[in-house]
């Protein structure tokens, strides 16, 4: 893969939660201060418990977040792909990593150090506005996540849980029908939405009864009008 230019680092920066509210200029300078990183299909890029010396910048590929229960098993929450950031909670706080990191592709990401973050942030108040009104929203969002574990139907939170994929993978959620690639197992999902694997089951295909989705393989044939129906008042 060819280096990506300094514009096309700012360009991705400026897509991702953490940098998207700073002025060009200064996603350009935190641009500068990345550095060039690769790494095959495979191969771990950070592991739970190691210290968060370096945030990441995807630019082409795609990163499977993990964490592996006591018994051995890997369960698989989330995968990062082009334009998003891992890593970046331990390089604010200073803690360990909360979980695996590992490309599952061949993977091209930017770097930057938890010491140059730290200066840029010394140097830029907006950098640091920009970092605590990142941690609110995670926060919230965190708090969003309990309340509707404990308060909601399952199909309700799978339901939201979809919608959400299909946004965030920029498909169109107010066609009559969209095919979602979920890349991730019932058991992955069951994680996501706090249940277990049999009862995402059910709630699939209760889902599947109402005609919001139809199971095809590895994909799901989502209609998104249906989902929002079932999701509530939250995705009008």
């Amino acid at each position: 893969m060819p280096p990506p230019t300094q514009s096309r680092i700012a360009e991705l920066l400026a897509k991702t939660a953490l940098f998207s509210g700073l002025e060009p200029a200064l996603q350009a300078t935190i641009a500068q201060r990345m550095r060039e990183t690769a790494y095959d299909g495979g191969r771990l890029i950070f592991s739970r418990s190691d210290p968060g010396t370096q945030l990441y910048l995807i630019v082409e590929g795609k990163v499977r977040i993990s964490i592996v229960t006591p018994d051995g098993k890997e369960l698989s929450f989330r995968h990062v792909g082009p334009g998003e950031v891992l890593g970046e909670i331990a390089v604010l706080d200073g803690g360990a990593r909360s979980a695996d990191a590992t490309a599952v592709i061949k993977t091209q990401a930017m770097s930057l150090s938890r010491a140059a973050f730290d200066e840029l942030i010394a140097q830029h108040p907006a950098l640091a506005r920009s970092a605590l009104a990142f941690v609110c929203a995670r926060l919230r969002e965190t708090t969003s996540q309990l309340e509707a574990i404990a308060l909601h139907p399952l199909e309700v939170r799978v339901a939201r849980f979809l919608l959400q994929a299909l946004r965030l993978k920029g498909l169109d959620v107010d066609a009559d029908e969209v095919v979602l690639p979920l890349g991730m197992s019932q058991g992955e999902l069951a994680l996501l939405v706090g249940a277990s694997r049999p009862r995402v089951n059910d709630a699939l295909a209760a889902l599947e009864v109402v005609g919001a989705i139809k199971r095809d393989g590895a994909k799901l044939r989502c209609r998104p009008e249906e989902l929002k129906a079932v999701a509530g008042h939250d995705e009008e």
